[in-house]
């Protein structure tokens, strides 16, 4: 709050998907604390900062404990107990502030009707003194949590947000306004706790290529490259294969040549043999590769003298990978 005063002192910064804690310190034109316990409700509210639709609204949890009491017996001394009320939320902490009373004064001890400082007071304290009570710390003090369900679905960029009080009279004013009106801050949307989602490679293209030793087929993909500047020493690799009613053999290689222009540069790691599956099938490896090969080669119709046969074999779909 407070003319020609900056409200957001400056912008905000939380991050998406997970919880934030924001607090706002209100004050006033004199930079000042304000006592906020009886101020009414704040609500915080973020929008589009091009369109202005609104995005999220949530009320601002006051922390402030600040209270105004009077002691309901004059001291006839100066002292260092008052006696209060019953009904008063006093805790031991909280500064005394009030016509009487020395500066710094801290409550030290709460009884059911008395309260006792750590100085004395420099005037007898009569009934009729306003006094005032707060932990220091929490003075002109709000917060606001961002759960994680606020900002998930939220893209990570710069949005404008406003703070508006409800009033006695139950209208909604703002918090503050400079001599131009102005009254929005800025909140930054950021996305770093999180590791970016990578999209998985997807293999659909195998070259037929006829093996001129056996007489039969085999259908090499390309190099897919295994991320190896990512991976530790038990680097995890996934493979999903999608089958229509496939039989034969799929072989798994690996190579840590960073050119690998044949097939001999690479290594077998594993061999998989399916027999007419309709199916989703997985395979984890593990270790540090630089490229990752699939081939697969189709089985022989019984009587046939070549494997070029797929009503017999059916088809080898496609493969995603990750690691």
């Amino acid at each position: 709050m407070g003319v020609n005063q900056n409200m957001y002192q400056q912008d905000i910064k939380i991050q998406k998907g997970v919880k934030n804690t924001v607090q706002f310190q209100f004050k006033n034109s004199d930079q000042k604390l304000l006592s906020m316990s009886n101020s009414g409700t704040f609500v915080f509210s973020m929008f589009d900062a091009i369109n202005q639709r609104l995005l999220l609204e949530k009320p601002i949890t006051i922390l402030d404990d600040s209270v105004t009491f009077n002691i309901i017996t004059n001291q006839t001394a100066v002292s260092n107990t008052l006696h209060i009320n019953t009904a008063q939320t006093l805790k031991v902490g909280q500064i005394i502030n009030g016509f009487g009373i020395k500066p710094n004064s801290v409550i030290v001890a709460v009884t059911t009707n008395t309260i006792t400082l750590n100085n004395y007071t420099s005037l007898p304290v009569t009934s009729s003194t306003v006094l005032t009570a707060c932990t220091p710390n929490l003075r002109g003090l709000g917060e606001l949590d961002f759960l994680e369900a606020d900002t998930v679905d939220l893209a990570a960029t710069a949005y404008k947000f406003s703070v508006k009080y409800l009033d006695q009279d139950g209208e909604f004013l703002p918090a503050y306004s400079n001599t131009y009106y102005g009254i929005n801050g800025l909140i930054n949307l950021a996305d770093d706790i999180y590791p970016l989602f990578k999209p998985s490679q997807t293999v659909i293209s195998f070259l037929k290529t006829l093996d001129t030793t056996t007489g039969l087929y085999y259908y090499p993909s390309g190099n897919i490259y295994a991320y190896p500047e990512f991976s530790g020493n038990s680097a995890l690799h996934t493979l999903v294969m999608y089958m229509t009613k496939f039989k034969g053999v799929v072989k798994i290689l690996g190579t840590l040549n960073n050119n690998p222009d044949n097939d001999a540069w690479y290594s077998l790691i594993d061999t998989l043999t399916y027999t007419g599956d309709t199916d989703i099938d997985y395979v984890t490896i593990t270790g540090v590769y630089t490229y990752i090969k699939i081939i697969y080669t189709p089985s022989t119709r019984p009587g046939d003298t070549t494997n070029d046969n797929p009503t017999y074999f059916g088809s080898f779909d496609k493969v995603l990978y990750r690691s």
